[in-house]
């Protein structure tokens, strides 16, 4: 999954949200395969503290009965970027099956022009009422998704929601026509000056229930103009009105005009919020205007709304505690409908405006405690004192008397990963697998690794297997699938990975353990007998590349043979450990060599590597071995490094020798007494080349001395000047 780049903050804000989200240090991610540590780039399907908070917070809701979620294939972009089924990006963890984007349609489809749009209601309405046609821009459809204003509320929703009421209040068809057409011109913009509302209020209204629409509207437009003074008191002014959907929503906008009021210098150009600076009084009238509408309308019109904006309250009044239990009062709720926005919504203004800098008494309800508890179990810098302690933790057992197991997990996460104990976290777990939502899995997955710990590769492998045909919430199986591979892999017994029923059946993790772990002999054998055509491919693309690679020349002499008359050309890319596109087919080892732009002649990979094998230091063969590794781009290909110790293919390579590199070869011709001066002078052009055009090493890991590096080029002027490459090189670097 990609990690997209920061929204302009005056959106994340606008939107509740804070431009410190937990985002990677780039525009990139990959996956790390491990089950232990962590990364933003990667989602694990147990409650661990290296998960992004949403994600934790994700899974406890799923268990919850709140978050419903369906396992999703990596995206076309997360297979680009390595990814498998797990880890994952957190965007997999999106409720129901809308993890992944619509489909394009098909070219007949897209030339197919589409049916013409059914008259929106409020168009409908108003042409019934005899009123003008909608405006060409609407205010409220001007912003971006996620970006705040006021005006958001300017749609065609709440225009449609007036005109029925006035539709249905009994005016004469002047006023109703009037009242109407004022309310779609309002539609059309999101501020007006004050001598410009002349050409914009209803004129020619004077019946008692008009007046109170046309004030209503006046207000209303004062509002979406930003003079609150003036918009208060116009909504104050219906307070006694007759008209109960006026008299609620003008109580409603009383309490909305007064928290922008309190807010309006809250926030720096660019959008952050600078939360000194709100207007504490006006912030207090707001509280107290909330707390009347819900005291007269409790289950009114604005009242999902309404306590969404006593948590924006809380939030500007930095109020962490009462702020902790609106969220929890949000997620509690049954129905979305009882909700003031889309759980997801929720979950990110929680991790933004909640979990940033919380202190953990504030926090009373197990979901978010949880989630907060596992945030400061994340990796810490030893030098300093680790503020949360287990006493910390043992004090916030009364909190989780509704939710035991889930205190017991932390209790046992503590000591896995803050004290690094695995024989305490092993006495704080169940040592019988129970029900696998998604705190039991977390609980067996905490078990399994700190068996893992102990070196108890047996037991581990025991559970994982035991684990494996019960689990059934989705991404369970894909992790213990690699929770299998790390085992097998530790242990020693990666001929597990590919016996016959393995249950390690995930194609990137075998290839994985294939290109970075895998000894000749595998290779050799999952060449021919290997589960899928792109495994039979990739393990003999690995052998035949490390067979050179690794200077065994002989053994791709014999190994060459797998490779028959008409090897495939299909091309492997993430299969090698390559990302973005990038790959190439078994048709490498086919390269004829030829005559290379440079003019430096060579024959086939193959011969060279025969002649290599009967000489090691032959001259032409180093040469062109570097050739083929050159035109074919093979510096820093994938298949020469190794993950991380603590990732899946980390461990040593079976395959032994190390890796040629090019400059290496181009020294051993120019060190060599007995080269021919054409080889000894190509030798000198291209490891001076190596540093072109910025003097750091292209062709392997070695540093050179610059002083060396100039000794090289002009014994390269000097000594071959009559080279077509001593006069072609104008520079050394």
């Amino acid at each position: 999954m990609r990690s997209k780049p920061l929204l302009p903050a005056l959106l994340l804000v606008g939107a509740g949200l804070s431009p410190l989200a937990q985002a990677s240090s780039d525009d990139s991610c990959y996956p790390d395969w491990s089950l232990v540590g962590g990364s933003v780039c990667d989602t694990l399907p147990f409650l661990a503290p290296g998960n992004d908070t949403r994600a934790n917070l994700r899974l406890l809701l799923a268990d919850a009965g709140h978050w419903r979620l369906v396992e999703a294939p990596p995206s076309e972009e997360e297979k680009l970027e390595g990814y498998g089924l797990v880890p994952f990006g957190l965007f997999r963890l999106l409720p129901g099956d809308g993890s992944q984007p619509p489909a394009l349609p098909a070219a007949s489809e897209a030339e197919t022009p589409p049916p013409a749009p059914a008259p929106s209601p409020l168009a409908e309405l108003a042409r019934q009422m005899g009123a003008e046609a909608l405006p060409e821009k609407i205010a409220g459809a001007e912003f971006f998704e996620g970006e705040g204003s006021r005006c958001r509320s300017n749609d065609q929703d709440s225009a449609l929601a007036f005109l029925r009421q006035v539709r249905d209040a009994g005016l004469g068809e002047a006023e109703t026509k009037a009242l109407a057409n004022s309310r779609l011109d309002l539609l059309g913009a999101c501020g007006w000056e004050q001598e410009e509302l002349g050409g914009v209020l209803a004129q020619g209204v004077e019946s008692a229930a008009g007046k109170a629409f046309a004030t209503y509207l006046e207000a209303a437009a004062n509002f979406y103009s930003g003079r609150f003074d003036e918009a208060e008191q116009g909504f104050k002014a219906l307070q006694d009105v007759s008209q109960p959907w006026l008299k609620e929503t003008a109580l409603y906008l009383q309490a909305r005009t007064l928290l922008n009021a309190a807010q309006q210098n809250a926030f720096d150009d660019m959008g952050f919020p600078e939360l000194q600076n709100v207007d504490k009084a006006r912030l207090e009238q707001t509280r107290s205007a909330l707390e009347a509408y819900l005291q007269a309308y409790p289950k009114g019109l604005y009242a999902a709304s309404a306590k969404g904006l006593q948590r924006r309250v809380h939030w500007l009044a930095g109020d962490q505690k009462l702020l902790a239990q609106d969220y929890a009062a949000q997620f509690a709720e049954a129905e979305q409908g009882q909700r003031n926005m889309a759980l997801e919504d929720l979950v990110q203004e929680v991790d933004n405006k909640l979990l940033t800098g919380i202190q953990l008494g504030d926090i009373q309800t197990p979901l978010l405690l949880a989630v907060a508890d596992l945030v400061q179990m994340r990796a810490h810098d030893p030098s300093t004192p680790r503020s949360f302690t287990w006493e910390t933790l043992q004090a916030q057992q009364a909190s989780f008397a509704a939710q035991p197991e889930l205190f017991a997990y932390l209790q046992a996460a503590y000591r896995f990963y803050v004290d690094q104990d695995p024989a305490k976290t092993l006495e704080a777990l169940p040592q019988k697998v129970g029900s696998l939502d998604y705190v039991g899995f977390s609980q067996q997955t905490l078990r399994g690794l700190a068996l893992e710990q102990q070196k108890d590769w047996k037991a581990a492998e025991a559970l994982w297997l035991e684990l494996l045909p019960q689990a059934a919430q989705p991404y369970q199986k894909g992790q213990l699938q690699l929770a299998l591979a790390l085992n097998y892999e530790r242990s020693g017994q990666l001929e597990k990975v590919f016996a016959e029923g393995s249950p390690v059946q995930e194609p990137l993790l075998r290839s994985i353990l294939l290109r970075n772990v895998a000894d000749a002999a595998l290779l050799r054998r999952q060449a021919k007998q290997g589960a899928t055509a792109e495994e039979r491919d990739t393990a003999l693309f690995t052998l035949l590349y490390k067979d050179l690679r690794r200077s065994r020349f002989a053994d791709f002499g014999k190994d060459f043979a797998l490779l028959g008359e008409t090897p495939s050309q299909t091309k492997l890319g993430t299969s090698l450990g390559y990302v973005y596109g990038a790959g190439n087919s078994l048709e490498l080892f086919r390269w004829k060599g030829d005559k290379a732009e440079s003019g430096y002649v060579c024959p086939a990979i193959a011969e060279s590597a025969a002649a290599l094998a009967a000489d090691d230091k032959d001259p032409k063969g180093l040469n062109c071995l570097g050739e083929f590794i050159l035109r074919n781009g093979l510096d820093g290909m994938p298949l020469d490094s190794q993950p991380e110790a603590n990732e899946l293919g980390g461990t040593p390579s079976g395959f032994k020798g190390e890796v040629y590199s090019r400059l290496d070869g181009y020294r051993l011709v120019m060190d060599n007494p007995k080269a021919p001066r054409e080889d000894k002078a190509y030798a000198l052009f291209r490891a001076i080349n190596c540093f072109a055009p910025a003097g750091y090493n292209t062709c392997g890991q070695q540093d050179i001395p610059q002083a060396e590096r100039k000794q090289w080029f002009r014994t390269l002027k000097s000594t071959y000047a009559d080279s077509s490459w001593a006069k072609e090189l104008k520079y050394y670097w």
